[in-house]
């Protein structure tokens, strides 16, 4: 019997979920998310698989930043929250700059997921590949998007078409690129092109980041975080809840204070605010902090 290594369930899970979206188009099933079971099953797995992701943050700046007293650790929530409340500002206040360096830090962050090729620079071209192609598969609904997170309307055209010759660009040279060692990008890459032309966007970015990113970030510094089962369940459930309060408090007040905003712009801007800081004062940091040699080495 064939085991299949924690990668290859990955892509056998995505393969699974495509299968699933073909037979559910055949049977006229609506995928949209105005359809309460499709958003249902998309909220439990952005909960259930999605959130982890983030949940680990403080545990991993306490283990890689050594940080050891209150003081220290009060100073990185602060520094943290204020990162994030930064970002959400520079969106308000610019939201094309803080559209594009968030699509230019998800490159730089995703590219780290396909591990299935050797060859760094495929990583990062199968990355820009996936950032840029819902554009060209998708453009009136990337369009709408881009709307709902304020651009304007020269701003959305220009973003677009770039992001559809480079969707282009990148399929072509993977394509051309086309080997049986890296066979498993092209079958993650064939099952999320699935997702994305029957269901749409925010179905694609969800198959990819709970499937693959999110459970990929998990294993691979679960081990590094020195805390109890028990300690990290009670952690990821305060985000949980933590996440339920926050899209509460949202929605109150864009009751009261009128706010024109939808569902995509607050998924943006609060992953975009999240994501700033998740890999300046996290990730990197910690990677610096594990690559430093000990004095006794």
């Amino acid at each position: 019997m064939v085991r299949l290594t924690f990668r290859q369930w990955q892509s056998a899970i995505l393969v699974m979920i495509a299968i699933t979206c073909i037979l559910l188009s055949l049977l006229e099933v609506s995928l949209d998310i105005d359809n309460p079971i499709i958003l249902s099953v998309m909220v439990c797995t952005i909960l259930i698989l999605g959130v982890p992701h983030g949940a680990l943050d403080y545990s991993l700046a306490v283990n890689g930043l050594k940080l050891l007293t209150a003081t220290q650790k009060i100073r990185f929530l602060l520094v943290y929250i204020g990162i994030v409340l930064f970002s959400i500002g520079l969106w308000l206040i610019s939201p094309i700059i803080g559209f594009l360096l968030f699509m230019l830090m998800s490159v730089w962050h995703f590219s780290e997921d396909w591990s299935l090729v050797n060859n760094r620079n495929q990583c990062w071209i199968m990355a820009i590949c996936f950032i840029a192609t819902p554009a060209l598969f998708k453009p009136s609904e990337f369009s709408e998007i881009l709307v709902m997170l304020w651009l304007t309307d020269i701003q959305i055209e220009l973003v677009t078409s770039v992001s559809q010759f480079i969707a282009i660009a990148t399929l072509l040279f993977l394509l051309f690129r086309f080997n049986k060692a890296s066979i498993g990008l092209y079958i993650e890459l064939v099952a999320l092109l699935t997702v994305l032309m029957l269901g749409g966007i925010l179905h694609y970015f969800t198959a990819y980041f709970c499937i693959v990113h999110s459970p990929l970030y998990v294993k691979r510094f679960v081990t590094e975080v020195p805390t109890t089962k028990s300690h990290l369940i009670i952690q990821l459930m305060a985000v949980m809840c933590a996440t339920f309060i926050l899209l509460i408090v949202l929605w109150w007040l864009s009751g009261i204070y009128q706010f024109d905003v939808g569902i995509y712009a607050w998924i943006f801007i609060g992953l975009f605010a999240l994501t700033v800081p998740h890999m300046l004062l996290v990730e990197k940091c910690f990677e610096k902090a594990n690559s430093t040699p000990s004095p006794n080495e």
